[in-house]
């Protein structure tokens, strides 16, 4: 006797192990919105440098001709180089204050549409301290490869070249023009606004196409090799794997913010304070050499306790997931 199919009105099996979302085919706006808000940091930081230096140029040479600088070239360039470095912590502070208010209205609109889109779950503690510990680690993991850069630059060119251009970069990070700067621009500010750009914007448009673990490797190259400077990007691109991977897990980006700022302010800032003090540059040194291991267990302990997509947290709708 024959039997109709029984047909169940259920969701379908979701691996919540791994995506946040089944995997689709890419999409146009999958390379064209994290393009487009790369350009736009890009261009905003570059429209800050120029009027924040044009003013500060000017304003250097109120007693003379500031026109007569334009005719030699060579003066010109050294003195904007100058200048870039004594003022860039003041040009991240202002370019920070459009962009950041710029990507939160991008997300919020975008979670209106898709909760999973940009993940903001409340952090907690037993998150916040492991991550805290998780940078140092990295901290530690970093004077190692410097340590061997500067061991192969003695015998290596190519090496000696980018780490003296290294050298040159890294001079905008120091308080030419006080500590309120630095702490403000590089230590709180840049970290909001990139980790807004990359964990939200560009992880948010990646893992809507593609397994969690891949965009997570793919936002941590890009974000590497926005830093453009080789041995920057030699360094970055662990800890942009990581910031990543934290913030799958947690499901919340307080926690690469928290990471970021940790790290810029340990990088930048806590040498800049120490930097007459060599013996307390050594404490500094080796304890984040000791936190390595410390920070693999907690990279684990995090990786344990991390946080998946329950099943019925799923919308089905005209037989797709969103």
């Amino acid at each position: 006797m024959y039997e109709p199919p029984v047909i169940y009105d259920r969701q379908p099996e979701i691996n919540t192990s791994d995506p946040i979302y089944p995997h689709r085919r890419p999409r146009l706006r999958t390379f064209l919105i994290p393009a487009l808000f790369l350009v736009i940091h890009l261009v905003i930081i570059n429209i800050v440098a120029t009027v924040v230096l044009l003013f500060v140029m000017f304003s250097q040479m109120a007693g003379g001709n500031p026109l007569e600088i334009l005719t030699d070239p060579a003066r010109l360039a050294e003195l904007l180089n100058q200048l870039l470095s004594d003022h860039y912590p003041l040009i991240t502070v202002i370019s920070s204050v459009f962009l950041i208010p710029a990507y939160l209205i991008f997300l919020r609109l975008q979670r209106k549409k898709d909760a999973c889109y940009f993940l903001t779950e409340k952090p907690l503690m037993r998150e916040i301290l492991p991550a805290m510990a998780v940078t140092i680690g990295l901290l530690g993991v970093i004077n190692l490869w410097f340590s061997l850069l500067t061991h192969l630059q003695e015998s290596n060119a190519w090496i000696d070249r980018l780490m003296t251009e290294y050298a040159q970069t890294a001079a905008a990070f120091t308080p030419a023009n006080g500590y309120l700067w630095l702490i403000l621009g590089i230590g709180i500010m840049t970290p909001v606004a990139e980790e807004l750009l990359f964990r939200g914007i560009v992880q948010g448009e990646l893992r809507k196409v593609m397994p969690e673990w891949g965009a997570i490797l793919i936002q941590g190259f890009v974000f590497a090799l926005f830093h453009m400077q080789p041995i920057q990007i030699s360094y970055v691109i662990l800890p942009g794997i990581v910031l990543g991977l934290l913030y799958a897990w947690t499901r919340s980006i307080w926690i690469p913010i928290v990471i970021h700022v940790t790290f810029n302010l340990s990088g930048s800032v806590l040498p800049a304070l120490i930097e007459s003090d060599t013996v307390l540059q050594q404490i500094v040194s080796i304890s984040q050499l000791a936190f390595i291991a410390i920070g693999i267990l907690c990279l684990i302990f995090l990786y344990r306790k991390r946080k998946t997509q329950p099943a019925d947290e799923w919308v089905v709708l005209k037989g797709r997931m969103l």
